[in-house]
């Protein structure tokens, strides 16, 4: 297995099932992930479409919540599932299921195999001016979270009481979504049992999914192999929390960028996948 894909989903079976079929093959394995908040159905109907493709494995449900560390707890028990094949993959790319890759799937392979031993985690230390947060994000991790209680469309903030970061490490913030070599995927999940007391800290980390993986690894032995970028073209221009969804308009613009994938899409817009379907069947070889 050359890539593992760890896709988490929520909704929109009809894209799932176009990006499953997009990247599966006979050097990937697709580990998939969908929220519990979806509806039963909903997961049946991409349970069902997805049948007859080889190579994937449905992990066991759970709710996830935007901001909380139910996000994170999804993507470990993904890399427990990817690792307990026996086969470590050279590289494990996280998706989303609004995801979709930008140049035919041998393409992608191609690139990762020239990584070698190189990750691509976005990252900057916090605080950080790009992020235009209470001190500079350092307000989602000085404060206690509660995932289960939300005021408004935020988690629940305890305001009187302040916490110290653990102790020997360095706040990292970044792109929720990466790909790890085979040595950082070995780190990330042995450093995740051996340190209970710092994945504690960070259940109580507003949008942890942004911070978590970036400072485990910016702190660690293979610092120096981590590449500062995104294999990912997101629109952020228009501000705020929360990328533009890309519609055919965007699609020229997302190609020219050069990465492997975009999000998000919206899974109703057939007319830009298709676009974007069209570019890489032309950039297939032979």
């Amino acid at each position: 297995m050359k890539v593992a894909y760890l896709i988490r989903a929520h909704h929109a079976p009809d894209l799932l099932e176009r990006l499953v079929r997009a990247l599966a093959g006979p050097e990937a394995g697709i580990f998939v992930h969908v929220s519990r908040s979806a509806e039963d159905a909903v997961y049946e109907d991409m349970v069902s479409r997805l049948r007859d493709v080889e190579g994937i494995e449905w992990l066991p449900r759970r709710t996830c919540r935007y901001g909380g560390f139910s996000l994170v707890e999804a993507t470990l028990a993904g890399l427990d599932a990817i690792l307990a094949g026996g086969v470590r993959p050279g590289h494990t790319l996280l998706l989303s299921g609004q995801d979709y890759p930008l140049c035919p799937r041998v393409e992608i392979e191609a690139f990762l195999e020239r990584l070698g031993d190189r990750s691509y985690v976005h990252h900057f230390r916090l605080p950080a001016e790009n992020w235009h947060e209470e001190d500079g994000g350092l307000d989602r991790i000085r404060y206690v979270y509660f995932e289960r209680a939300r005021v408004r469309t935020r988690l629940l903030r305890l305001p009187l009481i302040r916490r110290t970061f653990p102790p020997g490490y360095d706040p990292y913030g970044g792109s929720a979504f990466w790909a790890l070599s085979a040595p950082a995927l070995d780190y990330v999940h042995r450093f995740v049992r051996e340190n209970p007391g710092f994945v504690r800290f960070f259940r109580h980390v507003l949008i942890p999914d942004e911070i978590f993986f970036q400072t485990i690894l910016l702190n660690s032995p293979l610092r120096a192999s981590v590449v500062n970028d995104q294999l990912h073209y997101v629109d952020w221009s228009g501000g705020g929390a929360h990328p533009a969804t890309l519609r055919a308009g965007d699609v020229e613009r997302a190609l020219a960028s050069g990465k492997l994938f975009a999000r998000k899409f919206d899974p109703s817009d057939t007319e830009a996948l298709d676009l974007v379907d069209r570019a890489a069947l032309a950039a297939e070889p032979g």
